[in-house]
Protein backbone atom coordinates (compact mmCIF):
# COMPACT_ATOMS: atom_id res chain seq x y z
CA UNK A 1 0.00 0.00 0.00
CA UNK A 2 1.17 3.50 -0.85
CA UNK A 3 1.33 6.11 1.87
CA UNK A 4 -1.71 8.39 1.55
CA UNK A 5 -1.08 12.14 1.69
CA UNK A 6 -4.36 13.69 2.77
CA UNK A 7 -5.28 16.98 1.08
CA UNK A 8 -4.97 20.06 3.30
CA UNK A 9 -8.15 21.72 4.57
CA UNK A 10 -7.89 25.26 3.21
CA UNK A 11 -11.43 26.57 3.72
CA UNK A 12 -12.13 25.58 7.30
CA UNK A 13 -8.65 24.81 8.69
CA UNK A 14 -9.55 25.16 12.35
CA UNK A 15 -12.48 22.75 12.35
CA UNK A 16 -15.26 25.30 12.76
CA UNK A 17 -17.82 22.60 12.05
CA UNK A 18 -21.38 23.28 10.99
CA UNK A 19 -22.69 26.82 10.73
CA UNK A 20 -24.75 28.05 13.66
CA UNK A 21 -27.24 29.56 11.20
CA UNK A 22 -30.05 27.02 11.46
CA UNK A 23 -32.55 29.34 9.78
CA UNK A 24 -31.79 29.39 6.04
CA UNK A 25 -34.61 31.59 4.68
CA UNK A 26 -32.00 34.24 3.84
CA UNK A 27 -30.70 32.05 0.98
CA UNK A 28 -33.82 32.84 -1.03
CA UNK A 29 -34.61 36.25 0.42
CA UNK A 30 -31.14 37.68 -0.27
CA UNK A 31 -31.09 36.12 -3.78
CA UNK A 32 -27.93 34.23 -2.90
CA UNK A 33 -28.29 31.82 -5.83
CA UNK A 34 -28.43 34.73 -8.28
CA UNK A 35 -25.38 36.29 -6.69
CA UNK A 36 -23.37 33.06 -7.00
CA UNK A 37 -24.24 32.78 -10.70
CA UNK A 38 -22.15 35.90 -11.27
CA UNK A 39 -18.98 34.25 -9.92
CA UNK A 40 -16.85 32.73 -12.73
CA UNK A 41 -15.90 29.30 -11.42
CA UNK A 42 -13.47 27.42 -13.66
CA UNK A 43 -14.15 23.74 -13.05
CA UNK A 44 -15.96 22.13 -15.97
CA UNK A 45 -18.82 21.27 -13.63
CA UNK A 46 -19.60 24.80 -12.50
CA UNK A 47 -22.77 23.57 -10.85
CA UNK A 48 -20.71 21.59 -8.33
CA UNK A 49 -18.35 24.51 -7.67
CA UNK A 50 -21.31 26.81 -7.16
CA UNK A 51 -22.91 24.29 -4.79
CA UNK A 52 -19.65 24.12 -2.85
CA UNK A 53 -19.50 27.93 -2.60
CA UNK A 54 -23.07 27.95 -1.32
CA UNK A 55 -22.13 25.30 1.23
CA UNK A 56 -19.27 27.49 2.50
CA UNK A 57 -21.57 30.51 2.82
CA UNK A 58 -24.52 28.68 4.32
CA UNK A 59 -23.48 25.42 6.00
CA UNK A 60 -19.82 25.55 7.01
CA UNK A 61 -19.06 27.36 10.25
CA UNK A 62 -16.99 30.50 10.50
CA UNK A 63 -15.45 32.43 13.36
CA UNK A 64 -13.20 35.49 13.25
CA UNK A 65 -10.04 33.37 13.03
CA UNK A 66 -11.42 31.34 10.11
CA UNK A 67 -12.76 34.43 8.33
CA UNK A 68 -9.38 36.18 8.58
CA UNK A 69 -7.69 33.04 7.23
CA UNK A 70 -9.93 33.25 4.15
CA UNK A 71 -9.48 37.00 3.83
CA UNK A 72 -5.71 36.46 3.59
CA UNK A 73 -6.23 34.31 0.49
CA UNK A 74 -8.15 37.10 -1.24
CA UNK A 75 -5.45 39.55 -0.16
CA UNK A 76 -3.12 37.25 -2.12
CA UNK A 77 -5.20 36.47 -5.18
CA UNK A 78 -7.16 39.64 -5.93
CA UNK A 79 -4.18 41.98 -6.55
CA UNK A 80 -1.61 39.35 -7.65
CA UNK A 81 -2.85 38.41 -11.10
CA UNK A 82 0.08 36.08 -11.86
CA UNK A 83 -0.39 34.16 -8.61
CA UNK A 84 -4.13 33.95 -9.24
CA UNK A 85 -3.49 32.60 -12.74
CA UNK A 86 -1.15 29.93 -11.39
CA UNK A 87 -3.70 28.78 -8.83
CA UNK A 88 -6.27 28.72 -11.62
CA UNK A 89 -3.92 26.45 -13.62
CA UNK A 90 -4.01 23.99 -10.74
CA UNK A 91 -7.81 24.17 -10.82
CA UNK A 92 -7.78 23.26 -14.50
CA UNK A 93 -5.18 20.52 -13.95
CA UNK A 94 -7.26 18.96 -11.19
CA UNK A 95 -10.38 19.32 -13.28
CA UNK A 96 -8.74 17.39 -16.14
CA UNK A 97 -7.42 14.80 -13.69
CA UNK A 98 -10.90 14.31 -12.24
CA UNK A 99 -12.22 13.73 -15.76
CA UNK A 100 -9.55 11.10 -16.49
CA UNK A 101 -10.10 9.43 -13.11
CA UNK A 102 -13.82 9.18 -13.82
CA UNK A 103 -13.14 7.65 -17.26
CA UNK A 104 -10.76 5.08 -15.71
CA UNK A 105 -13.22 4.15 -12.98
CA UNK A 106 -15.96 3.59 -15.54
CA UNK A 107 -13.74 1.35 -17.65
CA UNK A 108 -10.55 0.13 -16.03
CA UNK A 109 -8.46 -0.45 -19.12
CA UNK A 110 -4.80 0.34 -19.63
CA UNK A 111 -5.11 3.33 -22.01
CA UNK A 112 -7.38 5.20 -19.60
CA UNK A 113 -5.24 4.22 -16.63
CA UNK A 114 -2.09 5.44 -18.38
CA UNK A 115 -3.72 8.74 -19.35
CA UNK A 116 -4.71 9.33 -15.74
CA UNK A 117 -1.34 8.29 -14.28
CA UNK A 118 0.65 10.38 -16.76
CA UNK A 119 -1.40 13.51 -16.06
CA UNK A 120 -0.99 12.99 -12.31
CA UNK A 121 2.78 12.68 -12.81
CA UNK A 122 2.88 15.76 -15.04
CA UNK A 123 0.98 17.89 -12.50
CA UNK A 124 3.54 17.01 -9.84
CA UNK A 125 6.58 17.36 -12.10
CA UNK A 126 5.53 20.70 -13.63
CA UNK A 127 4.49 22.80 -10.63
CA UNK A 128 3.00 26.26 -11.03
CA UNK A 129 4.81 29.00 -9.16
CA UNK A 130 3.09 29.88 -5.88
CA UNK A 131 6.17 31.32 -4.16
CA UNK A 132 4.80 34.88 -4.03
CA UNK A 133 1.96 33.79 -1.75
CA UNK A 134 1.67 35.24 1.75
CA UNK A 135 -1.49 33.46 2.86
CA UNK A 136 -1.27 30.25 4.85
CA UNK A 137 -3.76 28.51 2.56
CA UNK A 138 -1.82 29.01 -0.68
CA UNK A 139 1.49 28.24 1.02
CA UNK A 140 -0.02 25.01 2.35
CA UNK A 141 -1.15 24.01 -1.13
CA UNK A 142 2.33 24.66 -2.54
CA UNK A 143 3.86 22.57 0.25
CA UNK A 144 1.38 19.74 -0.38
CA UNK A 145 2.24 19.46 -4.07
CA UNK A 146 5.94 19.64 -3.22
CA UNK A 147 5.58 16.84 -0.65
CA UNK A 148 3.78 14.64 -3.17
CA UNK A 149 6.39 15.35 -5.83
CA UNK A 150 9.28 14.00 -3.72
CA UNK A 151 7.38 11.08 -2.19
CA UNK A 152 8.42 7.47 -2.74
CA UNK A 153 5.03 6.75 -4.27
CA UNK A 154 5.58 9.35 -6.99
CA UNK A 155 9.07 7.98 -7.69
CA UNK A 156 7.64 4.49 -8.13
CA UNK A 157 5.00 5.81 -10.52
CA UNK A 158 7.60 7.57 -12.65
CA UNK A 159 9.60 4.34 -12.89
CA UNK A 160 6.52 2.36 -13.85
CA UNK A 161 5.50 4.81 -16.57
CA UNK A 162 9.04 4.90 -17.93
CA UNK A 163 9.17 1.13 -18.06
CA UNK A 164 5.84 0.85 -19.86
CA UNK A 165 6.68 3.63 -22.24
CA UNK A 166 10.16 2.50 -23.26
CA UNK A 167 9.68 -0.23 -25.86
CA UNK A 168 13.45 -0.54 -26.40
CA UNK A 169 13.78 -2.23 -23.03
CA UNK A 170 11.12 -4.86 -23.33
CA UNK A 171 9.91 -7.61 -25.62
CA UNK A 172 7.29 -10.33 -25.53
CA UNK A 173 7.94 -14.06 -25.53
CA UNK A 174 5.00 -16.10 -26.76
CA UNK A 175 4.71 -19.87 -26.39
CA UNK A 176 3.33 -21.51 -29.51
CA UNK A 177 1.58 -24.84 -29.81
CA UNK A 178 2.50 -27.36 -32.49
CA UNK A 179 0.22 -25.72 -35.02
CA UNK A 180 1.88 -22.33 -34.55
CA UNK A 181 -1.05 -20.71 -32.74
CA UNK A 182 -0.35 -18.59 -29.64
CA UNK A 183 -1.27 -20.16 -26.38
CA UNK A 184 -3.47 -18.41 -23.82
CA UNK A 185 -2.70 -15.50 -21.54
CA UNK A 186 -0.72 -17.39 -18.90
CA UNK A 187 1.88 -18.36 -21.51
CA UNK A 188 2.79 -14.71 -22.23
CA UNK A 189 5.50 -13.05 -20.16
CA UNK A 190 7.56 -9.84 -20.14
CA UNK A 191 11.32 -10.23 -20.61
CA UNK A 192 14.30 -7.94 -21.13
CA UNK A 193 14.97 -7.15 -24.75
CA UNK A 194 18.39 -7.93 -26.24
CA UNK A 195 20.32 -4.84 -27.21
CA UNK A 196 20.83 -6.01 -30.79
CA UNK A 197 17.20 -6.93 -31.35
CA UNK A 198 14.93 -4.91 -33.63
CA UNK A 199 12.88 -2.26 -31.82
CA UNK A 200 9.20 -2.51 -31.31
CA UNK A 201 6.45 -5.05 -31.29
CA UNK A 202 6.68 -5.66 -35.04
CA UNK A 203 9.83 -7.75 -34.53
CA UNK A 204 7.85 -10.12 -32.33
CA UNK A 205 5.19 -10.51 -34.98
CA UNK A 206 7.75 -11.02 -37.71
CA UNK A 207 9.37 -13.85 -35.75
CA UNK A 208 6.23 -15.58 -34.56
CA UNK A 209 4.30 -15.27 -37.81
CA UNK A 210 7.21 -15.41 -40.27
CA UNK A 211 6.19 -18.72 -41.81
CA UNK A 212 2.45 -18.11 -41.79
CA UNK A 213 0.38 -16.00 -44.14
CA UNK A 214 -1.00 -13.50 -41.63
CA UNK A 215 -0.93 -9.71 -41.44
CA UNK A 216 1.97 -8.48 -39.36
CA UNK A 217 -0.46 -6.51 -37.21
CA UNK A 218 -2.44 -6.94 -34.03
CA UNK A 219 -5.71 -5.72 -35.55
CA UNK A 220 -8.12 -6.84 -38.22
CA UNK A 221 -11.12 -5.01 -39.59
CA UNK A 222 -13.15 -6.62 -36.84
CA UNK A 223 -10.85 -5.46 -34.03
CA UNK A 224 -7.94 -7.11 -32.27
CA UNK A 225 -6.85 -10.43 -33.64
CA UNK A 226 -6.12 -13.36 -31.36
CA UNK A 227 -2.54 -12.37 -30.64
CA UNK A 228 -3.55 -8.75 -30.06
CA UNK A 229 -6.15 -9.79 -27.53
CA UNK A 230 -3.64 -11.92 -25.68
CA UNK A 231 -1.13 -9.08 -25.49
CA UNK A 232 -3.81 -6.59 -24.45
CA UNK A 233 -5.16 -8.87 -21.73
CA UNK A 234 -1.67 -9.57 -20.48
CA UNK A 235 -0.75 -5.87 -20.31
CA UNK A 236 -3.93 -4.99 -18.48
CA UNK A 237 -3.56 -7.89 -16.09
CA UNK A 238 -0.02 -6.81 -15.28
CA UNK A 239 -0.38 -3.02 -15.09
CA UNK A 240 -4.00 -1.97 -14.44
CA UNK A 241 -3.95 -3.18 -10.80
CA UNK A 242 -0.66 -1.34 -10.26
CA UNK A 243 -2.05 1.91 -11.68
CA UNK A 244 -5.30 1.43 -9.77
CA UNK A 245 -3.32 1.43 -6.53
CA UNK A 246 -2.59 5.14 -7.14
CA UNK A 247 -6.26 6.15 -7.40
CA UNK A 248 -6.78 6.81 -3.65
CA UNK A 249 -3.97 9.39 -3.72
CA UNK A 250 -5.28 10.89 -6.95
CA UNK A 251 -8.77 11.12 -5.44
CA UNK A 252 -7.32 12.79 -2.36
CA UNK A 253 -5.54 15.43 -4.43
CA UNK A 254 -8.65 16.09 -6.52
CA UNK A 255 -10.47 17.08 -3.32
CA UNK A 256 -8.58 20.38 -3.59
CA UNK A 257 -10.46 21.20 -6.80
CA UNK A 258 -13.55 22.82 -5.31
CA UNK A 259 -11.77 24.72 -2.50
CA UNK A 260 -9.24 26.16 -4.97
CA UNK A 261 -12.01 27.01 -7.43
CA UNK A 262 -13.88 28.74 -4.60
CA UNK A 263 -10.94 31.05 -3.95
CA UNK A 264 -10.00 31.61 -7.60
CA UNK A 265 -13.60 32.22 -8.70
CA UNK A 266 -14.29 34.84 -6.05
CA UNK A 267 -10.85 36.42 -6.46
CA UNK A 268 -11.45 36.83 -10.18
CA UNK A 269 -14.91 38.21 -9.48
CA UNK A 270 -13.60 40.76 -7.00
CA UNK A 271 -10.64 41.62 -9.22
CA UNK A 272 -12.89 42.24 -12.23
CA UNK A 273 -15.12 44.53 -10.21
CA UNK A 274 -12.13 46.55 -8.99
CA UNK A 275 -10.95 46.93 -12.58
CA UNK A 276 -14.31 48.53 -13.39
CA UNK A 277 -14.08 50.88 -10.36
CA UNK A 278 -16.77 48.99 -8.46
CA UNK A 279 -15.52 49.36 -4.91
CA UNK A 280 -14.58 46.19 -3.04
CA UNK A 281 -13.00 46.05 0.40
CA UNK A 282 -11.80 43.66 3.07
CA UNK A 283 -14.08 44.29 6.06
CA UNK A 284 -12.80 44.70 9.59
CA UNK A 285 -14.31 41.86 11.60
CA UNK A 286 -15.67 42.48 15.09
CA UNK A 287 -16.90 40.08 17.78
CA UNK A 288 -20.64 39.58 18.14
CA UNK A 289 -20.58 41.32 21.51
CA UNK A 290 -19.93 44.69 19.85
CA UNK A 291 -23.27 44.49 18.00
CA UNK A 292 -22.45 47.05 15.34
CA UNK A 293 -21.94 47.56 11.63
CA UNK A 294 -20.44 50.53 9.84
CA UNK A 295 -20.27 50.42 6.05
CA UNK A 296 -19.30 53.27 3.76
CA UNK A 297 -20.70 53.38 0.22
CA UNK A 298 -22.23 49.92 0.04
CA UNK A 299 -23.57 48.74 -3.31
CA UNK A 300 -25.71 45.76 -4.18
CA UNK A 301 -23.97 43.42 -6.67
CA UNK A 302 -27.30 41.95 -7.74
CA UNK A 303 -27.87 45.09 -9.79
CA UNK A 304 -25.00 44.13 -12.07
CA UNK A 305 -25.97 42.16 -15.13
CA UNK A 306 -24.90 38.55 -14.95
CA UNK A 307 -22.54 37.88 -17.85
CA UNK A 308 -19.97 35.74 -16.06
CA UNK A 309 -20.67 32.62 -18.11
CA UNK A 310 -20.57 34.39 -21.46
CA UNK A 311 -17.45 36.44 -20.92
CA UNK A 312 -15.56 33.56 -19.31
CA UNK A 313 -15.98 31.56 -22.48
CA UNK A 314 -14.57 34.48 -24.45
CA UNK A 315 -11.53 34.69 -22.20
CA UNK A 316 -12.19 38.18 -20.84
CA UNK A 317 -12.90 39.43 -17.36
CA UNK A 318 -16.42 38.99 -16.01
CA UNK A 319 -18.56 42.14 -16.12
CA UNK A 320 -16.04 43.83 -18.41
CA UNK A 321 -18.73 45.23 -20.67
CA UNK A 322 -21.62 45.68 -18.29
CA UNK A 323 -19.88 47.17 -15.29
CA UNK A 324 -18.21 49.72 -17.51
CA UNK A 325 -21.68 50.97 -18.36
CA UNK A 326 -23.67 50.52 -15.17
CA UNK A 327 -21.35 49.99 -12.17
CA UNK A 328 -21.02 53.73 -11.70
CA UNK A 329 -24.78 54.13 -11.82
CA UNK A 330 -25.41 51.79 -8.89
CA UNK A 331 -25.97 54.28 -6.11
CA UNK A 332 -23.95 53.64 -2.91
CA UNK A 333 -25.49 53.90 0.53
CA UNK A 334 -24.14 53.84 4.04
CA UNK A 335 -25.09 51.27 6.66
CA UNK A 336 -24.63 52.03 10.33
CA UNK A 337 -25.99 50.60 13.53
CA UNK A 338 -24.76 49.97 17.05
CA UNK A 339 -26.10 48.43 20.24
CA UNK A 340 -28.00 51.61 21.16
CA UNK A 341 -29.40 52.44 17.71
CA UNK A 342 -30.14 49.27 15.79
CA UNK A 343 -33.76 49.39 14.62
CA UNK A 344 -34.72 51.06 11.35
CA UNK A 345 -38.14 51.61 9.83
CA UNK A 346 -37.71 52.23 6.11
CA UNK A 347 -40.39 53.94 4.02
CA UNK A 348 -40.58 55.47 0.57
CA UNK A 349 -42.11 54.95 -2.88
CA UNK A 350 -42.24 51.64 -4.67
CA UNK A 351 -39.17 50.87 -6.78
CA UNK A 352 -37.21 53.44 -4.84
CA UNK A 353 -34.66 50.94 -3.49
CA UNK A 354 -35.97 49.87 -0.07
CA UNK A 355 -35.80 46.14 -0.77
CA UNK A 356 -32.45 46.42 -2.57
CA UNK A 357 -31.01 48.29 0.42
CA UNK A 358 -32.29 45.62 2.81
CA UNK A 359 -30.75 42.83 0.71
CA UNK A 360 -27.45 44.73 0.58
CA UNK A 361 -27.27 44.72 4.37
CA UNK A 362 -27.84 40.98 4.52
CA UNK A 363 -25.29 40.19 1.80
CA UNK A 364 -22.58 42.32 3.38
CA UNK A 365 -23.19 40.62 6.72
CA UNK A 366 -23.04 37.15 5.18
CA UNK A 367 -20.01 37.70 2.92
CA UNK A 368 -18.05 39.58 5.57
CA UNK A 369 -18.73 36.99 8.25
CA UNK A 370 -17.63 34.19 5.91
CA UNK A 371 -14.27 35.81 5.14
CA UNK A 372 -15.01 37.25 1.71
CA UNK A 373 -14.59 40.81 0.53
CA UNK A 374 -17.71 43.00 0.44
CA UNK A 375 -19.14 45.48 -2.04
CA UNK A 376 -18.30 48.74 -0.30
CA UNK A 377 -15.60 51.38 0.13
CA UNK A 378 -14.95 50.28 3.71
CA UNK A 379 -16.73 48.15 6.28
CA UNK A 380 -16.72 47.11 9.91
CA UNK A 381 -18.91 44.08 10.61
CA UNK A 382 -19.76 42.39 13.88
CA UNK A 383 -20.46 38.69 13.73
CA UNK A 384 -24.08 37.66 14.26
CA UNK A 385 -25.51 34.36 15.44
CA UNK A 386 -28.19 34.31 12.77
CA UNK A 387 -29.59 36.19 9.78
CA UNK A 388 -33.38 36.10 9.93
CA UNK A 389 -35.30 37.39 6.93
CA UNK A 390 -38.81 37.55 5.58
CA UNK A 391 -39.53 38.80 2.07
CA UNK A 392 -42.96 38.25 0.57
CA UNK A 393 -42.81 35.54 -2.10
CA UNK A 394 -45.38 33.71 -4.24
CA UNK A 395 -45.13 30.83 -1.76
CA UNK A 396 -46.76 33.02 0.88
CA UNK A 397 -49.86 33.15 -1.27
CA UNK A 398 -49.77 29.63 -2.71
CA UNK A 399 -49.60 27.56 0.48
CA UNK A 400 -53.36 27.52 0.95
CA UNK A 401 -53.59 29.16 4.38
CA UNK A 402 -53.24 32.70 3.10
CA UNK A 403 -50.42 35.20 3.06
CA UNK A 404 -51.18 36.77 6.42
CA UNK A 405 -51.17 33.48 8.32
CA UNK A 406 -47.89 32.54 6.65
CA UNK A 407 -46.42 35.91 7.55
CA UNK A 408 -47.41 35.54 11.21
CA UNK A 409 -46.03 32.01 11.30
CA UNK A 410 -42.74 33.34 10.01
CA UNK A 411 -42.68 36.14 12.59
CA UNK A 412 -43.26 33.59 15.34
CA UNK A 413 -40.36 31.45 14.06
CA UNK A 414 -38.03 34.43 14.10
CA UNK A 415 -39.04 35.48 17.61
CA UNK A 416 -38.40 31.94 18.83
CA UNK A 417 -34.89 31.85 17.32
CA UNK A 418 -33.44 35.37 17.26
CA UNK A 419 -31.26 36.82 20.01
CA UNK A 420 -29.77 40.27 20.72
CA UNK A 421 -26.82 39.15 18.55
CA UNK A 422 -28.95 38.46 15.46
CA UNK A 423 -29.68 40.42 12.29
CA UNK A 424 -33.38 40.62 11.33
CA UNK A 425 -34.56 41.93 7.94
CA UNK A 426 -38.30 42.16 7.28
CA UNK A 427 -39.57 43.41 3.94
CA UNK A 428 -43.13 44.77 4.14
CA UNK A 429 -44.55 42.25 6.63
CA UNK A 430 -48.19 42.17 7.75
CA UNK A 431 -49.49 43.29 4.38
CA UNK A 432 -51.72 40.27 3.89
CA UNK A 433 -54.68 41.59 5.88
CA UNK A 434 -56.70 44.78 6.38
CA UNK A 435 -54.53 47.87 6.77
CA UNK A 436 -55.67 48.54 10.35
CA UNK A 437 -54.99 44.97 11.47
CA UNK A 438 -51.62 44.92 9.72
CA UNK A 439 -50.67 48.20 11.37
CA UNK A 440 -51.52 46.93 14.85
CA UNK A 441 -49.57 43.73 14.28
CA UNK A 442 -46.60 45.66 12.88
CA UNK A 443 -46.49 47.78 16.04
CA UNK A 444 -46.52 44.60 18.15
CA UNK A 445 -43.66 43.13 16.09
CA UNK A 446 -41.59 46.29 16.40
CA UNK A 447 -42.24 46.29 20.14
CA UNK A 448 -40.96 42.73 20.35
CA UNK A 449 -37.76 43.26 18.38
CA UNK A 450 -37.02 46.48 20.22
CA UNK A 451 -37.21 44.65 23.52
CA UNK A 452 -35.14 41.77 22.17
CA UNK A 453 -32.41 44.10 20.89
CA UNK A 454 -31.71 42.42 17.54
CA UNK A 455 -30.43 44.63 14.75
CA UNK A 456 -33.69 45.05 12.81
CA UNK A 457 -34.54 46.52 9.39
CA UNK A 458 -38.27 46.86 8.68
CA UNK A 459 -39.47 48.16 5.30
CA UNK A 460 -43.09 49.23 5.15
CA UNK A 461 -45.77 51.40 3.53
CA UNK A 462 -47.55 51.79 6.88
CA UNK A 463 -46.54 55.36 7.57
CA UNK A 464 -48.10 55.66 11.04
CA UNK A 465 -45.25 53.42 12.21
CA UNK A 466 -42.78 56.23 11.47
CA UNK A 467 -44.74 58.60 13.71
CA UNK A 468 -44.38 56.16 16.61
CA UNK A 469 -40.62 56.17 16.00
CA UNK A 470 -40.57 59.97 15.95
CA UNK A 471 -42.54 60.07 19.21
CA UNK A 472 -39.83 57.98 20.91
CA UNK A 473 -41.88 54.83 21.38
CA UNK A 474 -38.76 52.84 20.39
CA UNK A 475 -35.64 54.62 21.73
CA UNK A 476 -33.30 52.42 19.65
CA UNK A 477 -35.25 53.02 16.42
CA UNK A 478 -34.68 55.51 13.60
CA UNK A 479 -36.59 56.30 10.44
CA UNK A 480 -35.01 55.98 7.01
CA UNK A 481 -36.56 56.91 3.70
CA UNK A 482 -35.76 56.72 0.02
CA UNK A 483 -34.87 60.08 -1.49
CA UNK A 484 -36.65 61.18 -4.66
CA UNK A 485 -37.34 64.34 -6.63
CA UNK A 486 -40.34 65.52 -8.60
CA UNK A 487 -39.19 66.86 -11.96
CA UNK A 488 -41.48 67.81 -14.86
CA UNK A 489 -44.42 66.00 -13.27
CA UNK A 490 -42.37 62.84 -13.00
CA UNK A 491 -40.85 61.10 -10.00
CA UNK A 492 -37.07 60.93 -10.21
CA UNK A 493 -35.49 58.36 -7.88
CA UNK A 494 -32.03 59.01 -6.49
CA UNK A 495 -31.93 55.62 -4.69
CA UNK A 496 -30.25 57.31 -1.73
CA UNK A 497 -31.28 56.25 1.75
CA UNK A 498 -31.60 59.30 3.99
CA UNK A 499 -32.75 59.91 7.60
CA UNK A 500 -36.42 60.66 8.07
CA UNK A 501 -39.80 59.26 7.11
CA UNK A 502 -41.84 59.34 3.95
CA UNK A 503 -45.25 60.96 4.38
CA UNK A 504 -46.92 58.61 1.89
CA UNK A 505 -46.19 55.84 -0.61
CA UNK A 506 -46.73 58.04 -3.67
CA UNK A 507 -48.81 55.40 -5.33
CA UNK A 508 -50.93 58.00 -7.11
CA UNK A 509 -47.86 59.72 -8.54
CA UNK A 510 -46.58 56.39 -9.83
CA UNK A 511 -49.99 55.60 -11.37
CA UNK A 512 -50.01 58.99 -13.09
CA UNK A 513 -46.50 58.40 -14.40
CA UNK A 514 -47.55 54.99 -15.72
CA UNK A 515 -50.69 56.40 -17.39
CA UNK A 516 -53.15 54.56 -15.15
CA UNK A 517 -55.24 57.42 -13.84
CA UNK A 518 -59.03 57.14 -14.56
CA UNK A 519 -58.88 59.41 -17.60
CA UNK A 520 -55.93 57.44 -19.01
CA UNK A 521 -57.74 54.15 -18.57
CA UNK A 522 -60.88 55.44 -20.31
CA UNK A 523 -58.89 56.77 -23.23
CA UNK A 524 -57.06 53.46 -23.62
CA UNK A 525 -60.28 51.44 -23.50
CA UNK A 526 -62.13 53.57 -26.05
CA UNK A 527 -59.19 53.61 -28.44
CA UNK A 528 -58.92 49.82 -28.21
CA UNK A 529 -62.72 49.43 -28.61
CA UNK A 530 -62.83 51.53 -31.74
CA UNK A 531 -59.98 49.54 -33.24
CA UNK A 532 -61.66 46.27 -32.31
CA UNK A 533 -65.14 47.25 -33.47
CA UNK A 534 -66.89 47.03 -30.11
CA UNK A 535 -67.08 50.75 -29.24
CA UNK A 536 -70.88 50.64 -28.92
CA UNK A 537 -70.63 48.15 -26.06
CA UNK A 538 -68.28 50.43 -24.14
CA UNK A 539 -70.44 53.54 -24.75
CA UNK A 540 -73.37 51.79 -23.09
CA UNK A 541 -71.19 50.94 -20.10
CA UNK A 542 -69.97 54.50 -19.73
CA UNK A 543 -73.38 56.13 -20.28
Amino acid sequence: MHELFEHPEIVSPYGSGEERFKDKAFVQDLSLESFLKAVPFHASNEKESRAYAKKVLVDIGSDIRTAKYRQAVFDDLVPKVLLRNNVRKYVRNLNDLAYKLDAFQKKRDLPKGLAMARLYRDILDNPHDLESANSDAVKTVASYFRELRVSNSSSHLRSLLERIGNSAEMAFRVSLDRNGSPLKMHALELVQKDAGEKRGLLSLLEKTLRKKRHEHNLRTTGGLNELGKIIRDYMERQFVPVINAYTPQIQEMIRLLEPLDFYVGFAEYFGALKERNFEICKPTLLPAEERRMFVKNARNPLLLKNRAMEVKNKGISPFQADTENNAGRIVPNGIEYNADENMFVITGPNNGGKTTYAKTIGLIQLLGQKGLFVHAESAEVSFVDGIYTHFVTPDDIAQGEGRYRNELRRMKEIFEKATPYSLVILDEPCGGTRYEEGLRQSLAILDGFHKLGSATYFTTHMHPLTKEVDKGRYPAARNLTVEWKYVDHRMLYTYKMIPGASDKSYGEEIAREMGLMPENIEETLFQKAEEGGYGEILRKRFS
